[in-house]
């Protein structure tokens, strides 16, 4: 069996560079599978890539037909961003969800300035899809794009709902002239490989779902994905599931951490 060594200097690891944030490790968490503020400390101190919060809103929300978007407000996360900042946790990623342009805006500003690395939008929240219903105009997502990336310092993201109404070309294009650096598609053809094959865009693609070991992990990289989000549910391991995927990865390609 080939022996597991360290990476030297220069080697390719298991990070990974997306849509303008460097991630220790490729794979995260994705919005919603860690919500309660214990889970969120064990998520930071984990082996993460990212620490991406539940998506928020501007005010709290509570709706009984949009129950997957309760959430405490923004007000309410802004002070766990600068805490998850300070203590040298992975680079912690907002979702955020927002029924009109300058809402989403409003977010994308907030939570850049608690010191977030990167703004997700979720435009796969049914909320959003029932309200602004970005993803089924090109001027409404370019202008949602350019408005966010405007309002930010940092990266914006987005992910997209798991049917997509506009061809995934017009998409892209609309999401990239925007300013938006990465967008979050579901792993599987109609979603991830599609708009892999539709992507003529200078954009990051991270994979959602669909990942237990790491052999899913490869060949979601292998496939053009830059990472992987996990998710809705971080499944039995809980947030061991990160340690567990990195020791995998190394085993795999032969690598090892110093001492």
């Amino acid at each position: 069996m080939t022996p597991v060594r360290a990476a030297r200097p220069g080697e390719p690891d298991l990070g990974a560079a997306v849509g303008g944030v460097a991630l220790p490790f490729c794979v995260m968490n994705a919005a919603g599978s860690v919500t309660a503020m214990g889970d969120l400390r064990a998520l930071a101190r984990s082996r993460t890539g990212a620490v991406v919060l539940r998506t928020t809103t501007v005010h709290p929300f509570v709706h009984p037909e949009f129950r997957s978007l309760k959430n405490p407000g923004f007000d309410k996360l802004a002070p766990v961003v600068r805490e998850l900042a300070a203590s040298g946790a992975p680079p912690v990623v907002a979702s955020v969800a927002g029924s009109t342009i300058e809402e989403f805006a409003f977010l994308a500003h907030a939570f850049a300035e608690a010191g977030a690395a990167a703004v997700e939008a979720h435009l796969g929240e049914p909320w959003v899809e029932a309200t602004l219903t970005p993803c089924e105009d090109v001027p409404t997502l370019r202008a949602l794009a350019t408005r966010m990336a405007a309002s930010s310092a940092v990266p914006i993201w987005v992910r997209l709902p798991d049917r997509c109404p506009l061809p995934y070309g017009a998409l892209a294009s609309a999401l990239a002239e925007g300013g938006v650096r990465a967008v979050v598609a579901r792993n599987d053809f109609t979603a991830f490989e599609k708009l892999l094959l539709e992507l003529r865009a200078p954009l990051d693609v991270v994979v959602l779902g669909g990942v237990d070991s790491a052999w899913d992990v490869s060949r979601a990289l292998a496939k053009g994905a830059k990472a992987v989000q996990l998710g809705p549910a971080l499944g039995a391991d809980g947030v061991a599931v990160f340690a567990r995927l990195e020791r995998e990865l190394r085993v795999a390609r032969g690598i090892r951490q110093e001492g």
